[in-house]
């Protein structure tokens, strides 16, 4: 297998040569590497430096663990790049991947701090029940397989960060693997990546609280191919299930673009709209905030204070989270507002503007450049939309 050194944020890494895997179009295709690589998550990698810096000043020393690491990139990171990091297993089964995973320690300084490990990702896991106040679930496709012996692994209080790749079937293309999955149905609908990530929490939340931990999410984005989601776990019967009473489900009704929110263990879900249109459903799935505005802020502030490449670009996904944090579950879209009320689109900020003016909460999504998220009517943002073409 050749090799190239890259370096990225503080951190210099040998991984395998790109010019050798590629599809027949010429794109770079990480899952044909016999050691996963993927160049182009550098951007996710970059928040998710600030993200455990963040982590590490709530709770002090970190015990870290990427137990899917591929050449060790992101264990490694986190060890040469925050400050407060106790302890990190940096483990991928690969014996290729051990290697790596190996001279990339060595080749950063952090021998240390950083241990690699060559075991199954749910072997190692199950063996350090309770140990790590920072897990990061990063895997070729889903989480799922991984979560129980992660959830097992957590620390009393800590974090636990998770990436899915598989957001076709999260997001309602491939609603029965989802179902297989997660154990929810997803709905397609103008929001369906946001019900797939809250979804993907979901799921989590309902797996964690097997073992008496609560996870509530402090940031989420989805980006590209991916989902991604933060939440902080904290051990205990009572506050699982108050977590678990969050969730419940979203009615669509495809023919006015009505959203219902039913929260808990509903026993029957409304099938039938105020226009006279069936409703579809989605869920279960957590249905309260998926940023912490606070915690986003922090992660924003250190990421402001590190030269990385892609900073000016992490930022503008950071500070529309924090814009969009404290909204309610749900966005529209206005070119879709536009099309019901029977006009053109308006300017999404003057709109914004607009349901600002009336008292109503409204902000861009970083989920859809033409999204926009309120606590206003279906009535109301129809009215506003025709008053904006007079």
């Amino acid at each position: 297998m050749q090799t190239r050194i890259v370096v990225e944020g503080w951190t210099k890494l040998k991984v395998p040569e790109p010019e050798h895997f590629r599809t027949r179009a010429g794109d770079y295709a990480p899952s044909l590497a016999r050691v996963f690589y993927n160049p182009h998550m550098e951007f996710c990698r970059d928040i998710s430096v600030s993200a455990v810096q963040a982590v590490a000043e709530e709770l002090g020393e970190l015990r870290i663990c990427d137990p899917l690491a591929g050449v060790g990139v992101r264990g490694i990171r986190y060890t040469k790049e925050v400050k407060g990091v106790l302890r990190s297993i940096v483990n991928d089964r690969s014996p290729e991947a051990f290697e790596l995973i190996k001279h990339n320690i060595e080749l950063n300084g952090v021998a240390g701090l950083a241990e690699a490990r060559n075991s199954d990702a749910n072997a190692l896991l199950w063996e350090n029940r309770g140990r790590f106040n920072f897990m990061d679930l990063d895997p070729f496709g889903s989480p799922a397989p991984f979560m129980d012996a992660a959830c097992a692994a957590l620390a009393r209080r800590g974090m636990l960060a998770l990436t899915a790749t598989d957001t076709a079937p999260l997001s309602g293309t491939h609603a029965r693997a989802c179902l297989r999955r997660y154990g929810a149905k997803p709905l397609k609908t103008e929001y369906c990546h946001e019900l797939g990530l809250r979804i993907l929490v979901g799921f989590a939340q309902r797996v964690a609280g097997k073992h008496e931990t609560a996870l509530e999410p402090a940031l989420a984005h989805a980006t590209q191919h991916y989902f991604r989601v933060y939440m902080r776990a904290r051990r205990g019967a009572k506050g699982a299930d108050e977590v678990l009473k969050k969730q419940g489900y979203v009615s669509h009704c495809n023919r006015c673009g009505r959203r219902v929110l039913s929260p808990g263990l509903v026993t029957e879900l409304p099938s039938v709209c105020e226009c006279g249109g069936r409703f579809s459903h989605a869920g279960p799935l957590w249905l309260g905030p998926l940023i912490d505005r606070t915690f986003a802020k922090r992660v924003a502030g250190d990421l402001v204070r590190r030269n990385f490449r892609l900073r000016y670009q992490e930022l503008s996904l950071l500070n529309r989270c924090i814009e969009e944090a404290g909204g309610p579950a749900t966005f529209y879209d206005l070119n879709e507002i536009a099309r019901r009320a029977g006009v053109s689109p308006p300017k999404i900020g003057a709109l914004i503007a607009e349901l600002r003016e009336m008292g109503h909460f409204a902000s861009r999504t970083h989920f859809s450049n033409t999204g926009f998220r309120t606590n206003a009517s279906l009535e109301e943002l129809l009215r506003v939309a025709r008053i904006s073409q007079i």
